[in-house]
């Protein structure tokens, strides 16, 4: 299928996993990369790397004004998390940490969402999809306290969203991945403790991956999904589920 696609920090990760399944699903016929960190990235035939702070208006208008199309398909994957800059002790899960990490988190997690799509969306055509990558971590309590409070907000604009755009034919979902081992994570605890996490956690024994996370954010976007919208999608082996008795 023609027509362009965007998805934000699809320079590496769940992003790029969306960036190949779009195009090997042919979904769109060509995608747009915007990451503020494209550098040493490589994207398959398609796409376009461009560098765009995500949580810039003005950036992002830069780059959408550039691409000559209106988007067919949103991906607002930018997120995740990082320490403070300054203060070795501050990290995403700290309870009363800086509160302008408080607000970095929320910007990446959940403000740029709204700005990349208050930029996209106005040009979009009936038909077209907007999906955002939200987390499990917005629909469960856990110590992941800016990060968690996006995610929760960004599932809740896709469903404010999803019902605004309806009558112009613009559906809106998200999905929300599990325990995949991302950059976040990284930052928190070592490899062999994630794994003890996730075999106490998810019902289904295992981490999830960015290209199973990437097969639903294709779905959602496809004609397949033509009659969803305003709709959340755990990919997470059954972890909100509760382990079983």
């Amino acid at each position: 299928m023609s027509g362009l696609g965007i998805v934000t920090g699809g320079a590496r990760g769940i992003g790029l996993a969306a960036v190949e399944a779009l195009l090997a699903e042919g979904v769109v016929g060509r995608v747009a990369v915007l990451d503020a960190d494209i550098e040493g990235s490589t994207v398959p035939d398609g796409a376009s790397l461009h560098a765009c702070d995500v949580t810039d208006e003005d950036a992002v208008r830069a780059v959408i004004s550039s691409l000559g199309e209106p988007a067919r398909v949103l991906v607002n994957n930018a997120g995740g998390g990082k320490p403070h800059p300054e203060r070795t002790d501050a990290m995403p899960g700290d309870p009363f940490g800086p509160v302008d990490l408080w607000r970095e988190t929320v910007d990446l997690n959940l403000t740029s969402a709204h700005v990349v799509t208050r930029v996209v969306g106005p040009d979009m055509p009936s038909g077209a999809a907007i999906c955002s990558t939200a987390s499990i971590a917005g629909l469960m309590s856990n110590g992941l306290f800016a990060y968690s409070a996006a995610k929760a907000g960004l599932i809740h604009w896709t469903r404010c969203m999803a019902q605004a755009l309806a009558p112009r034919g613009i559906r809106v979902n998200a999905v929300a991945p599990g325990f995949i081992y991302t950059r976040l994570w990284s930052q928190m605890v070592p490899k062999e403790m994630f794994d003890q996490l996730v075999g106490m956690a998810v019902p289904m024994g295992t981490e999830q991956t960015p290209a199973q996370i990437a097969d639903s954010i294709c779905f959602l976007c496809s004609d397949r999904a033509a009659q969803i919208t305003g709709q959340v999608i755990a990919v997470d082996g059954g972890t909100v589920l509760g382990r079983p008795r």
